[in-house]
């Protein structure tokens, strides 16, 4: 799969962060891709993004991407987004930003975070996350750890 990283727009100059996220998957990019599908048994249909990097909140339809956050930061973005894209029309027809939606995500994500940075960028993330200003992401988080990987791995069934 091919991320073509480009600006939102000329007004602000994006290019530090485009560099970043260009560096995170083409370092990392085959990896993501393998942890998403050897996790889930699903494949990407994609094979050529377009992922716009602004100054705002990130989505994965249209793939939109965080400019003003730390390099582990851009990492895992980009990995939970790309998770909403794999699971699109598959697992659930359910709003991109909707708990039930993250629920879903969520009982993968961690395990994605943890094969391919360890168990301390996973809780890092995780720990990021329920700080945000969305509760959907905290009640998500706090429902799918509460099951170990077998169970996670068993309710994403």
């Amino acid at each position: 799969m091919e991320i073509n990283f480009i600006a939102d727009s000329d007004s602000k100059d994006y290019s530090d962060a485009i560099d970043e996220y260009e560096s995170i998957w083409s370092n990392y990019g085959e990896d993501i891709i393998l942890a998403w599908e050897d996790l889930t048994s699903l494949k990407f249909r994609e094979t050529n993004i377009t992922a716009v990097v602004f100054n705002g909140i990130s989505h994965s339809h249209p793939l939109s991407l965080r400019d003003d956050v730390s390099s582990e930061r851009k990492k895992s973005i980009l990995i939970h987004e790309l998770g909403h894209r794999l699971l699109y029309g598959r697992v659930n027809q359910i709003d991109f930003s909707s708990l039930e939606n993250h629920k879903t995500l969520f009982l993968v994500l961690y395990d994605v975070f943890e094969k391919l940075f360890g168990t301390e960028f996973a809780d890092d993330t995780v720990a990021w996350d329920k700080k945000l200003p969305r509760d959907a992401y905290k009640l998500a988080w706090d429902w799918a750890l509460q099951f170990d990987r077998e169970e996670r791995t068993e309710q994403f069934k």
